[in-house]
């Protein structure tokens, strides 16, 4: 069983401004290069504190809003009306497309730079060679990649101060969930599960989202599962042979269920989750914190919440809530809007 602690998660950190991130820059800082998500290496712009950025992967919007980059964006596609309420730059931007690039569109914006998703080689190759726009691709699947990420873009665009902050941030929430574990008696550790849109399709053990629950004191019981950080479809009877104390729903995409349906489903009714209640969605409604990206730390805080209420309260969680939201955009928002209810 994974059970980091924060020593290595700082070490990891450390790492990754120490080169782990694939940056390779000149003594001056100016130009060099970074080795993107897909391995590749691409030349840091000359203009790089100027560089205007097109995207269609709704993914990279909360690195983009977290370096501070919003106002470079002439075309981007967002998972939630949120990112578009949240900044006005954004909603001012216009698209080049929904997941596929709109190659027409996206010659007409000529932006200096796409930023896309690792996996999709063709599109790569058609903005490349056909547009001759440079395309910086983006793998965050894990803790590492998105701290990496975070690093690479805040050197390929100029914002490696903020690429710091932003880092930092992130490993002090993560070593205050570390101290609070570890004060947790291991008989009293919790079993958990994630389970993806559908019934029986869970995360792997590999996964963002299984580390998570481990990072939060729990026990994954499909840690032993991997699927090359992928969701895997291992079915609702081995779900029931698991058992888990409590079970996890993303938010990251659609259910093709309810809690409310598995509390009502005589075939749940002898899961100890579901006997007990403790059937929760990640929040939030319109802000997924269980996507890879920084508001994995508040996902983290809620599952923490959820399985050791007495070790960290709604209380507790609700200020580091509003600390997010003001680190990320200067603003707090109402739980009504985001769509979470820390008591029910």
């Amino acid at each position: 069983m994974k059970r980091p602690i924060s020593w290595i998660l700082c070490a990891l950190i450390l790492l990754s401004f120490a080169g782990g991130s694939g940056v390779h820059a000149s003594p001056t800082g100016i130009g060099g290069t970074v080795i993107d998500g897909s391995g590749a290496t691409l030349e840091i712009p000359a203009n790089r504190e100027e560089t205007t950025i097109a995207s269609v992967y709704a993914v990279a919007v909360p690195f983009i809003t977290a370096l501070a980059l919003t106002d470079r964006v002439l075309a981007i596609n967002v998972k939630s009306r949120f990112w578009t309420d949240a900044c006005e730059s954004l909603a001012a931007a216009g698209t080049v497309g929904r997941g596929a690039v709109d190659l027409e569109a996206l010659a007409g914006f000529a932006p200096d730079v796409l930023i896309h998703r690792s996996n999709d080689v063709a599109t790569v190759e058609a903005v490349t060679g056909k547009l001759g726009i440079p395309v910086l691709c983006v793998t965050v699947e894990d803790f590492e990649d998105i701290t990496n990420t975070l690093t690479m873009m805040g050197e390929y665009f100029g914002r490696e101060a903020r690429a710091e902050e932003v880092c930092g941030w992130l490993a002090g929430k993560f070593e205050r969930i570390d101290d609070i574990v570890a004060r947790i008696p291991d008989h009293e550790r919790v079993t958990a599960l994630m389970m993806g849109g559908e019934l029986g399709r869970i995360a792997g053990g590999d996964m963002l989202q299984s580390w998570m629950i481990e990072k939060a004191g729990g026990i994954y019981v499909a840690a032993d599962i991997a699927n090359n950080r992928g969701w895997i479809n291992v079915g609702v009877e081995t779900v029931f042979e698991w058992n888990p104390d409590f079970i996890f729903c993303t938010s990251s995409t659609a259910l093709d269920y309810t809690v409310e349906s598995l509390f009502s489903d005589s075939a749940w009714s002898a899961m100890t989750a579901v006997k007990s209640k403790a059937v929760h969605v990640i929040p939030a409604r319109i802000d997924s914190w269980d996507m890879p990206g920084i508001s994995c730390a508040l996902g983290t805080m809620y599952m923490l919440y959820r399985m050791y209420p007495d070790c960290f309260t709604a209380e507790e969680l609700q200020a580091e809530i509003d600390a997010y939201y003001a680190f990320m955009f200067g603003k707090t928002f109402d739980s009504a809007y985001l769509g979470y209810d820390l008591e029910n």
